[in-house]
């Protein structure tokens, strides 16, 4: 018995220390609701240019022709998301966009997670 724990305490030790160690993410969630026609477009600038940090669509809108996250030229690389309804598409849609911020490599400080509700009209 007093093998057993000469082995176990040592070995709970470390798994309770590095389950510990470990950095806090923050969590923050931002609700954005957005009317448009159904013959416009929507880009929705997440201020987001640092080479770490980064964004992905967790929830993807599913009456789209459009619905994509752009960082490049045309954007200043700055991360922005686009949307463009169905042509001719009256209805409700929605996305959830995760954004990453204030890391440094692959550790992210601040998960940020934004829900775009569409309200499209003729």
């Amino acid at each position: 018995m007093k093998n057993i724990l000469k082995f176990a305490l040592p070995i709970v030790f470390i798994l309770f220390h590095t389950s510990c160690s470990k950095d806090k993410v923050e969590s923050l969630y931002n609700e954005v609701n957005v009317t448009l026609k159904n013959s416009e477009s929507y880009t929705f600038d997440l201020e987001i240019a640092g080479d770490e940090e980064g964004a992905i669509i967790k929830t993807q809108a599913t009456n789209f022709q459009n619905s994509e996250l752009v960082r490049d030229i045309t954007t200043e690389w700055s991360l922005v998301y686009k949307y463009e309804p169905l042509p001719g598409y009256v209805g409700t849609d929605f996305t959830v966009i995760e954004t990453c911020t204030g890391g440094e490599f692959n550790e992210c400080q601040t998960k940020n997670l934004i829900r775009i509700n569409f309200n499209i009209t003729e």
